[in-house]
């Protein structure tokens, strides 16, 4: 796999998910139960441990964190509770994942639009490697790690108080990503 430099990466988080109500975020990976790695990272415990873009709409806005603690506009989970409403799904289900977030939750644009948004998607992954589990709270993957998306996302097990929220974790020997879409209304 080619290297993903810190400029192609946050280039493509950026072209991706700028305009889109979104948490973007790594964190290193410390123990097996990655989990409560993933929570460190969904609490704002824990910093990129290569320094790289994170993209979270809430860090600067005290008003919305305020009564709900620092995982805003995340829930306060558990390991366990994070576990339940996470399903594996395949390193290309995630990929299409971030596509959908930039269409708005619904099917793929354009085919020329979507294949320069699924590059960006695949180097956005890339970034963790070739030894990676992917996980999403999506309802489709609970039947199948691979799901049809051509309608977009439909359901959700939600990780926040908001009407509608998706996305996946990602986990490699040495990092943890979450990619995360809300829906406020």
């Amino acid at each position: 796999m080619e290297t993903v430099t810190q400029a192609a990466w946050e280039a493509a988080a950026l072209r991706l998910l700028e305009d889109v109500y979104t948490f973007v975020a790594t964190g290193p990976r410390f123990r097996s139960d990655w989990q409560n790695d993933v929570l460190a990272v969904m609490n704002r415990e824990i910093d990129d441990p290569r320094g790289w873009i994170t993209l979270d709409w809430d860090k600067n806005h005290d008003g919305r964190r305020q009564g709900h603690g620092p995982s805003f506009p995340f829930l306060p989970l558990s390991r366990e509770a994070l576990s339940e409403r996470l399903h594996p799904v395949t390193a290309e289900t995630a990929a299409r994942l971030l596509v959908i977030m930039t269409y708005e939750w619904g099917p793929i644009g354009p085919e020329g639009s979507a294949t320069e948004a699924l590059a960006d998607a695949r180097l956005l992954l890339g970034r963790y490697g070739d030894e990676i589990s992917c996980y999403s709270n999506i309802s489709e993957a609970r039947s199948s790690p691979s799901p049809d998306l051509t309608a977009g996302v439909t359901g959700w097990s939600p990780l926040t108080p908001y009407d509608g929220d998706f996305g996946f974790v990602v986990v490699s020997p040495e990092e943890v990503g979450v990619f995360w879409s809300f829906n406020p209304i």
